[in-house]
């Protein structure tokens, strides 16, 4: 039983000692016994929250319960014995479980539960289906893949067969050959004796083309290349001729009006004209050559200028060799064939571009310089040179030939001054230039400032 001090008044509390007891400790009182206590107007209020962890009922009595289930029914690989599918009642037991109910004997009146059931039906088996008043409808493609019958009937049918023929790889014996003739050597052997019963030997090309250094050019020709050719098929001369820049002393310049040495191409780049004046618009024609794996062909074209304006050719070159004005209407300005270059004035700044011009005040190039295609050779018989007249001067010239994939070599040379006039020289024997190649006409001075002249001429011989 716990003891317990009642004091009233403010006298000290004493212990059997007389000692006053002091205690400044909290007092905790525990399990106070009280006569019948009295409770006026008092208010208790108390907030309650419930969580239910396990609760476990008795038998639970659901009155009014309403059940709503929905169901999937997804068949999936049915093995049947012989089901009867009419009129089939399914049953569905359920067990309903609450988790975590405590509770007496709990009422639940109009309490209504709705649960959605996935039902999903697999490997169900069953009796002997009845399927009545089934419609089934097939259709049916009837491939036969082998008839035999008996002896066929084939009435009067019609075959056609054509053949080609491809003989390939065959192997004959050792051919019997007599004495295989060329073509062109049987008709040159027909023309020579039918000639040479009139006039005797090579005599016949005397009475073709009558020089006699002419018909050992050909004959040359063959003898050295091996190419048959003929002036008279050709039917066409050549002269070229050029005048000189004012030359620097000692040095080797090509017969151009462009002046230095013109730089030879290996493609065809030569692509632009145009003049120097705004109001030169006429038709000029270019010869030249395209160039392809090595060999030359002759190119004739025109192309009309666009005053300062670069106007494209038709056909681009790697060779030109003269160019002319073939309009009604005299030039105004200066004339340049070119590449590609970036112009002032209607001219390339870069004079390594210009390959041809025609100077100012003049309708035609001069070039001393020209280039022969792959089925022409050219037979010379000509070279002239002159120092012009407005200084006095002497001048060497050079003749020279580049044959296809080679360098320039000199093949002639003369020359020509003030004091001792100018030079005519008829060539005989005549100079070959064989097909394919180029050539020039060169010169060199020991007076600043110079000015020269130069031609050479001859004929062209076909290649037959």
């Amino acid at each position: 039983m716990t003891s317990r001090i009642l004091q009233e008044s403010a006298d000290l509390l004493l212990t059997q000692s007389n000692d006053p007891l002091i205690n400044d400790n909290f007092i905790g009182a525990d399990g106070f016994s009280t006569g019948n206590p009295q409770l006026a107007t008092t208010t208790l209020a108390q907030t309650h929250t419930l969580t239910s962890v396990a609760i476990v009922t008795q038998d639970p009595v659901v009155s009014s319960t309403a059940i709503a289930q929905e169901h999937s029914l997804t068949a999936l690989g049915f093995n049947t014995g012989s089901p009867v599918a009419n009129q089939a009642v399914l049953t569905q037991n359920h067990s309903l479980v609450p988790t975590g109910l405590s509770t007496g004997t709990p009422e639940a009146n109009q309490t209504t539960l709705a649960q959605e059931h996935s039902l999903t039906a697999s490997a169900i088996l069953t009796g002997s289906p009845a399927v009545a008043n089934a419609t089934m409808i097939e259709g049916e493609n009837f491939a036969p893949p082998s008839f035999v019958t008996g002896t066929p009937s084939v009435g009067s049918p019609t075959l056609t067969q054509d053949y080609t023929l491809t003989a390939s790889s065959i192997l004959t014996g050792i051919p019997d050959i007599e004495n295989a003739v060329d073509p062109t050597e049987a008709i040159l052997a027909q023309e020579t004796q039918e000639l040479e019963n009139m006039f005797g030997g090579w005599q016949r090309r005397t009475y073709e083309v009558p020089d006699g250094k002419l018909v050992q050019g050909e004959r040359e020709i063959q003898a050295t290349y091996g190419d048959y050719v003929s002036i008279d098929k050709k039917a066409k001369s050549l002269l070229k001729f050029g005048r000189s820049g004012e030359l620097s002393t000692n040095t080797m310049e090509t017969i151009s009006t462009i002046g230095g040495n013109e730089t030879y191409l290996t493609t065809n780049d030569i692509a632009f004209i145009s003049s120097s004046s705004a109001s030169d618009t006429q038709q000029i024609t270019i010869e030249g050559h395209t160039i392809s794996n090595g060999e030359f062909t002759f190119v004739v074209q025109t192309a009309t200028l666009s005053g300062q304006n670069a106007v494209g050719l038709t056909t681009d070159l790697a060779r030109v060799s003269r160019i002319y004005n073939s309009d009604s209407t005299e030039l105004v300005g200066r004339v340049v064939v070119y590449e590609n270059a970036t112009l002032s004035g209607g001219i390339p700044t870069d004079v390594t571009k210009i390959h041809i011009d025609i100077p100012v005040g003049f309708q035609q190039s001069f070039k001393a310089a020209t280039t022969f295609s792959n089925t022409d050779y050219f037979i010379m018989t000509e070279l002239y040179g002159a120092v012009s007249l407005k200084q006095t001067a002497a001048v060497d010239f050079y003749l020279e030939m580049r044959e296809a994939g080679k360098v320039f070599r000199q093949i002639s040379c003369f020359t020509a001054s003030s004091a001792g006039g100018n030079s005519d020289i008829k060539l005989d024997p005549a100079i070959i230039i064989p097909k394919n190649a180029d050539v020039r006409l060169r010169c060199e001075t020991g007076t600043n400032n110079a000015v020269a002249f130069g031609i050479f001429k001859g004929y062209l011989a076909k290649v037959i």
